[in-house]
């Protein structure tokens, strides 16, 4: 798989996430890359997390994360 198809899978997965209603709620990096942490607060609290191995998925998922910080303190 090619670094972009990597990156491109790793994308999905965050915009399937916040498409399905979850919210960013923290990264942790570790050793074999950064596990991001979401949770959706519809009828039960659910949790998911996904590892991001590719850096350009780790800039994207920054990004969004920032944004949606901004988001909530104004």
């Amino acid at each position: 798989m090619s670094n972009y198809d990597a990156f491109l899978e790793e994308k999905f997965k965050i915009d399937d996430l916040l498409n399905r209603g979850y919210t960013m709620i923290g990264a942790r990096g570790t050793l074999d890359g950064d596990i991001l942490e979401f949770e959706n607060k519809g009828k039960t609290s659910d949790k998911e997390t996904v590892l991001l191995k590719n850096p350009g998925s780790r800039k994207y998922f920054t990004t969004l994360y920032i944004k949606q910080r901004k988001r909530l303190i104004e």
